[in-house]
């Protein structure tokens, strides 16, 4: 059934391409110059590193269902953002899912045009169509956002700053829509009409990457994090701000 249905997918890509208590929690203190002073409700005793957080920032949405009482017919997915006001940071963090979905998609279809297509020309103008492909958030409900406040200290001088989470949840038919609208849009952009139908077929293999959970070790996290930093940073990328929030979190939360 599932086969048939990424088939089908896979054909209808072609088609459109081509068309509480009052308790007050004690501040914890994650590193020598960072701590969290505050927090998503922290009056109601909620700690300020939750356990299903630091397990969905890791890969494994479980613990998150749980809380939120979500059932495996859903994809989670989530977003971050890192700002100096808490109402920014909720807003910021909207706005990056969409950027980090982009991102995300961007790295699984070039990876599959290398293997895929085995042409290097043929997979360069892959990346470019990646780039520019818009993604389609229809049907990606938000469940929850959690904040927290960072003071950070260097050189006896203290900043302040807020991160965001963003956490959305997409029935699997309307994941399979975000996919295949996006590959609709990365197709035209090769030139090759072999490599079009070779692409669009690849979609089965990239709901499965995009669905399946891995979950990381903090310190896989970790390094995750500092190697987008950098390669962002070197190129200029737009995502860079994310991706230093996604760093600062990482450091906060492990």
């Amino acid at each position: 059934m599932k086969k048939s249905f990424l088939i089908g997918l896979a054909a209808s890509v072609v088609l459109l391409a081509s068309c509480g208590s009052t308790k007050v929690a004690t501040p914890v203190k994650p590193s020598d110059n960072s701590v969290i002073t505050d927090w998503a409700d922290r009056n109601l005793d909620v700690e300020s590193k939750p356990e299903w957080l630091k397990k969905l920032v890791k890969g494994n949405s479980e613990l998150f269902r749980k809380e939120f009482g979500i059932g495996s017919d859903y994809v989670i997915k989530y977003g971050i953002a890192s700002t100096q006001s808490r109402d920014s940071a909720k807003a910021a963090s909207r706005v990056n899912y969409n950027a980090m979905r982009a991102e995300e998609l961007k790295t699984k279809v070039v990876s599959e045009a290398a293997a895929t297509l085995n042409d290097e020309g043929l997979t360069e103008a892959t990346a470019n169509a990646a780039t520019l492909a818009k993604v389609d958030v229809s049907g990606h409900e938000l469940v929850t956002q959690f904040w927290q406040k960072i003071e950070t200290t260097q050189d006896d001088t203290t900043t302040s700053e807020y991160i965001c989470y963003s956490i959305y949840k997409i029935s699997k038919q309307d994941w399979a829509k975000t996919l295949k609208a996006f590959m609709a849009s990365v197709l035209p952009g090769i030139p090759d009409s072999k490599a079009q139908v070779k692409m669009a077929n690849t979609i089965q293999s990239l709901y499965e990457d995009t669905t399946k959970e891995v979950e990381q070790t903090p310190a896989q996290v970790q390094a995750q994090a500092k190697s987008q930093v950098a390669e962002a940073e070197k190129n200029s990328s737009s995502n860079a701000d994310w991706m230093k929030a996604l760093d600062l979190a990482a450091s906060v939360l492990f």
